[in-house]
């Protein structure tokens, strides 16, 4: 039995009177691929904004390996530190290059020396296929590379666990292929994922287990054939007759 990397136990999110999430129950495996789907204001992002704190949550509990991230006095930059986040939208400093938005974090932070954080860099530029755009700036790239360069950089810190919130939303569709190629590669290599999606071939090819969230709740989880081959609750049902 894989160890549990991330449970989140009885999670609230309210923004005032809005309560977003209404109690969820959660836990992610080690190495496992988790793809949250659902129609939008469903709450999805907001829980993977929770997992890392960039969203404080109004009560429950989340524990990353065994650690309660939610805790009066967690230490939130050593968490975020083990957990690699990539966005909607690319949020690369456009006043840096490609291969100065993946090292500035690293060595600020004392994780690895200039040297050391430029040959990591290099080394994942490449692996995303753009290890000839180092030099380069973020606004001279299509939204698909600035997504690659995104995860690169998320991977510079040599995280545990990779969130990703709807990476692909933002781009052209012959630009989504090349970004969810190289989450299929981390898929692949074990890298313990929790996705926000819309793509819905890309969930029924990688996943472990897809998470259907309606109304601040999870309605319905299991693999990919149970949920979006054969969906149990009406309001899966409902919502994959519209997506698919």
């Amino acid at each position: 039995m894989a160890e549990i990397k991330i449970k989140v136990t009885g999670l609230k999110k309210s923004f005032g009177a809005n309560e977003v999430l209404k109690g969820i129950d959660l836990e992610v495996a080690q190495g496992e691929v988790m793809c949250i789907i659902g129609p939008s204001g469903s709450g999805k992002s907001t829980l993977l904004r929770c997992l890392n704190r960039l969203e404080e949550v109004t009560s429950g509990e989340i524990l990353v390996d065994g650690e309660s991230i939610t805790a009066p006095g967690a230490d939130v930059d050593s968490i975020r530190q083990h957990m690699g986040m990539v966005f909607q939208q690319f949020n690369l400093f456009p006043h840096m290059s490609v291969l100065e938005n993946l090292t500035w974090a690293p060595v600020q932070l004392k994780l690895k020396t200039p040297d050391e954080a430029k040959a990591k860099a290099m080394q994942l530029l490449d692996r995303v296929g753009l290890a000839e755009k180092a030099d380069a700036m973020p606004r001279s790239l299509s939204g698909g590379q600035q997504q690659r360069v995104a995860i690169a950089r998320a991977l510079c810190m040599d995280p545990d666990i990779m969130l990703f919130d709807e990476p692909t939303s933002a781009l052209d569709p012959e630009m989504v292929c090349e970004v969810l190629d190289v989450m299929r590669e981390l898929a692949a290599e074990g890298m313990t994922m929790v996705c926000v999606t819309h793509e819905m071939g890309f969930a029924h090819d990688v996943a472990d287990r897809v998470v259907f969230v309606d109304g601040g709740v999870i309605c319905e989880q299991g693999t990919p054939a149970e949920v979006l081959d054969h969906p149990q609750n009406e309001r899966t049902k409902s919502f994959l007759s519209k997506v698919l």
